[in-house]
Order: structure tokens, then C-alpha cells, then sequence
């Protein structure tokens, strides 16, 4: 090494630290609550990140920002139970703010996103979600209505109880996991519908994609009726010989027959497969 890049090496340490700090500087966490009644309306938008929701402990609703630039602008508004936060930047990306926010269990909540993981979880109240490209994720949800609309981003549920549920996409995957409840209807585009878990007793289940496959798997002890049609003909399924198979473009199978109680499966596909299995 010369002479002369040595004396370059203090100056270029220099300049790291500096940019380093105006980096750590960017980051910039803040906290706001607001006190609300019983079965308040929050809405939150955010094109630039993630969104995390949980319930509160009390009847506050608590919003926690992270922004990684300081050209990010924040706007909360409340009007009585009503409260309204949305992110503005004049930058692009996924990753320039964060949102946690603490609500009442009770609230109605919306969420809005053009990218960043979209996240609901413990919630009692109505939630509706909107995606452009953003993963959804919602748990752990009780007694309540759930919208889920999304354009291409994939769609997971998991541990929802006795709610009614919605999912629209055009082209993203939706994932169902143990969710039962009076009702739940998905339809998809091109994207594949998975379904595993005990459905209940009682719920109406509508599984709908034009051109993406359909697994749905589902405990042997439940007690289920399923009609499931393709205009492909190919439907896989792993039931006993006491089932009953109308034809091969439709199919009528009824778990354990003669039992009034049981959950009622359609399952619909243009031109993909439907997966059938009963583990």
C-alpha cells in the first residue's frame, strides 16, 4: 500500500461515521394514544411498510410509527370514535415506515397497503383488509366479519372462531388454517386455495379459483359434506369406499351419512385440481 492511500484512511473513516449516524438518524420511532368508546373505527394506511395490529388492554388505541427516513410525514386524525392514520412520503419503498397499533378488542379496523406485510391479530371486532401486492396475515380472530381483498399478495388465516369470512383475490395464494365459523367464501383468479382443519359442526364453506388448484384437508372425525366440481375432470381425493361419487365432473361426498349436523363444503375450479383428503 503507498504512502498516500494511508493518509487517505482517516478522511474515508471519516466520512463512514458520518453517514452512519445520518443513517441512524432516519430512524425515528413515536407513539401516539388516543381514548375511544366502545366499538371504535381505525383506519390505517400505509404504501411504504409493514402494518401490525393487536388489541389493547384497555380503551385506548395506541399507534407506534418507525421511520426510516426523514422525509416521511405522518397524519392521525380523530373525530369522537373515529380515528384515521396514514403514512405520506415523498421517497419510494417498501421499508420506509412502520406501524404498530394497539386497539380496542371491540374495534372495527381497516387496513391499506400497496406493499409491506399487512398483520391482524387477536382482534373480537370487523376487519377489512386491502392489498395491492402486501401478504396478509390475520389470527387469532373471535366472533367477528373479515374481508380480505388483495390483487397479487398471498392471503394466510389462521385460528379464526366463529366468524364470517370473505377473501377476494386476483391472483395471490390463500392459505386457511384451522378456521371455523358460520360461513367462509374464497374466491381466486389463478392463485391456490388451501384449506386444513375441523370446520365444525355447522359452517357453509364456498372455495372458488378459475385456473388454481384446491387442497383441502380435513380430519377424518369431522363430520362434512362436500360437492366439488372441475370442468378439468381431475379430482384427487383420499376418502373410504362408503363415500359416494356422483360423477366424475361432479362430486357429492358425504362423510359419514345419516349425521344432521355437518359442515357443508362447494368446491369449485375452471381449470385446476381439486385435492381431497381426509388424514
Amino acid at each position: 500500500m503507498k504512502v498516500h492511500d494511508f493518509a487517505e484512511l482517516p478522511r474515508a473513516l471519516a466520512a463512514l461515521i458520518s453517514l452512519l449516524a445520518v443513517a441512524a438518524g432516519a430512524q425515528e420511532e413515536n407513539e401516539t394514544r388516543y381514548v375511544v368508546g366502545r366499538n371504535p373505527i381505525v383506519s390505517i394506511t400505509n404504501k411504504y411498510g409493514p402494518v401490525t395490529v393487536k388489541p389493547s388492554e384497555n380503551r385506548q388505541v395506541v399507534v407506534g410509527t418507525t421511520s426510516h427516513s426523514n422525509r416521511n410525514k405522518f397524519v392521525n386524525e380523530q373525530r369522537g370514535n373515529r380515528i384515521e392514520v396514514r403514512a405520506d412520503a415523498s421517497d419510494r419503498g417498501s421499508a420506509l415506515v412502520e406501524y404498530r397499533v394497539l386497539v380496542p378488542s371491540d374495534a372495527f379496523v381497516s387496513l391499506r397497503s400497496s406493499n409491506g406485510t399487512l398483520r391482524a391479530e387477536g382482534l373480537r371486532g370487523d376487519l377489512v383488509v386491502d392489498s395491492v401486492s402486501s401478504p396478509v396475515e390475520v389470527s387469532d380472530i373471535t366472533d367477528a366479519h373479515v374481508h380480505v381483498r388483495t390483487l397479487s399478495g398471498p392471503v394466510t388465516l389462521t385460528g379464526i372462531r366463529n366468524s364470517h369470512v370473505g377473501v377476494r383475490s386476483v391472483t395471490g395464494n390463500v392459505d386457511i388454517r384451522n378456521v371455523a365459523g358460520p360461513s367462509l367464501e374464497v374466491n381466486s383468479g389463478s392463485g391456490r386455495i388451501t384449506y386444513d382443519g375441523d370446520p365444525g359442526a355447522s359452517g357453509e364453506y364456498l372455495l372458488t379459483s378459475t385456473s388454481g388448484d384446491l387442497d383441502v384437508s380435513i380430519p377424518a372425525k369431522a363430520s362434512v359434506e362436500i360437492k366439488a366440481r372441475s370442468l378439468k375432470a381431475e379430482s384427487d381425493h383420499g376418502f373410504t369406499n362408503s363415500d359416494t361419487v356422483l360423477t366424475a365432473r361432479q362430486k357429492n361426498l358425504l362423510m359419514k351419512p345419516g349425521i344432521v349436523n355437518a359442515s357443508r363444503f362447494v368446491l369449485r375450479s375452471l381449470r385446476g385440481k381439486i385435492h381431497l383428503k381426509r388424514p
